[in-house]
């Protein structure tokens, strides 16, 4: 799983990168194989005007050629990144299991 963080508006120190990767490879550790690619991008959008300003995109592509993306926003860019990685886990599973569910048409019951 190749993980790549980007961070605007502030200086991502390695504490930062480290939570990243360490939350994204627990929470997607069983999907690993169908999984390319995945982007963080986290933002300042206000500066230090503070409020809920974090943002975190993540960009998941997968190996059926989707792109699945979540963008959460918070006040604290650790909660930011926590709860997109949530996200981010339920809409790669849902999308896998549809995917899977299309390729494999046995498993419905045609013509009952």
């Amino acid at each position: 799983m190749n993980i790549t963080t980007t961070a605007q508006n502030f200086a991502a120190d390695s504490a930062v990168d480290i939570f990243v990767r360490h939350e994204l490879q627990n929470a997607l550790a069983r999907l690993d194989s169908d999984i390319i690619a995945i982007d963080v991008f986290m933002k300042d959008i206000n500066g230090p005007k503070g409020g809920v300003d974090k943002r975190a995109l993540i960009r998941v592509q997968l190996g059926n050629r989707q792109v699945i993306t979540t963008k959460t926003e918070h006040e604290n860019l650790f909660g930011a990144i926590k709860t997109g990685v949530k996200r981010t886990k339920r809409a790669v599973r849902r999308n896998l299991r549809r995917s899977r569910q299309f390729k494999n048409p046995t498993n419905c019951e045609a013509g009952h």
